[in-house]
């Protein structure tokens, strides 16, 4: 696993030369994926709202050799999301690989159950969540198809696939729909040279779960339905996302691959 100083930027790395864009880079698993592809060799483009903390992350992997952009954008917003993939294409000559990581979770600040949860709660997770993703998914593959295929990682959660989350309705239903979106797109793309999968993180160690992790009854709670009874580390998260990048994962698309501790296994 990567911390923010290991050396990125390795020659001879798994993901050499790959032009990349993840989204969600400046904090949790799309910082640590951002590290972890620079460290392998790929040239990564950046993607998040907030600029200073991309700028963060831009120098570890240029202070290591590695190659890195700015790019600031709101996913929800399809003309900052073209900028961000035109401005790749751009200075790198085409895309590669798309990680799409943005999103947001509004556990116990709006998310709620379907009778109490509110219309601007519900479009606002949509909005970031759902639509962001159709948006990194629109115009990543356009930048694909004008090459030579690529590999799309969809972040997904087990709250789209199991009813398990109470009380994040939206949060659920619109990882849901990141997962049939990632699967109808593995069928249409797979004779056109790109792959999309969903890598499925369970209970990581990320802001976005901050709030969990304030509750220390609760994360007891939490890490007790997981076999390996701990949560997770958004590097081993990263580890997945560099394998279905890389050339050894040529046959694989259309899956959903779980780094959870086993927790959906029983």
């Amino acid at each position: 696993m990567m911390s923010s100083t290991q050396k990125t930027g390795r020659d001879g790395g798994a993901l050499q030369g790959k032009r990349t864009l993840v989204t969600g880079a400046n904090s949790g698993i799309g910082r640590a994926t951002a590290l972890r592809f620079a460290q392998e060799g790929a040239l990564v483009g950046l993607v998040s709202r907030r600029q200073s903390l991309l700028e963060e992350v831009a120098q570890i992997i240029r202070e290591n050799h590695g190659k890195a952009l700015v790019l600031p954008a709101d996913v929800a917003k399809e003309r900052e999301v073209e900028g961000a993939v035109s401005r790749v294409v751009t200075e790198w000559g085409g895309l590669d690989c798309l990680v799409a990581v943005a999103g947001i979770e509004l556990f116990g600040q709006g998310d709620d159950r379907v009778d109490r949860l509110s219309l601007e709660a519900w479009q606002k997770i949509m909005d970031i969540n759902l639509t962001g993703m159709f948006l990194s998914c629109k115009h990543a593959v356009g930048a694909m198809l004008k090459g030579k295929g690529g590999s799309v990682i969809v972040t997904g959660s087990p709250t789209g696939l199991y009813g398990g989350c109470l009380g994040e309705h939206a949060y659920s239903a619109s990882k849901a729909g990141c997962h049939g979106l990632a699967r109808v797109m593995a069928n249409e793309y797979a004779q056109l040279g790109i792959r999309v999968n969903v890598v499925v993180p369970g209970f990581i160690d990320t802001p976005i779960n901050a709030p969990v992790f304030a509750e220390p009854k609760l994360v007891a709670e939490l890490v007790q339905r997981i076999p390996m009874r701990r949560a997770g580390l958004p590097e081993e998260v990263a580890a997945m996302n560099v394998w279905l990048a890389s050339d050894e994962a040529s046959f694989a698309t259309g899956g959903y691959f779980v780094v959870d501790g086993g927790e959906t296994a029983i």
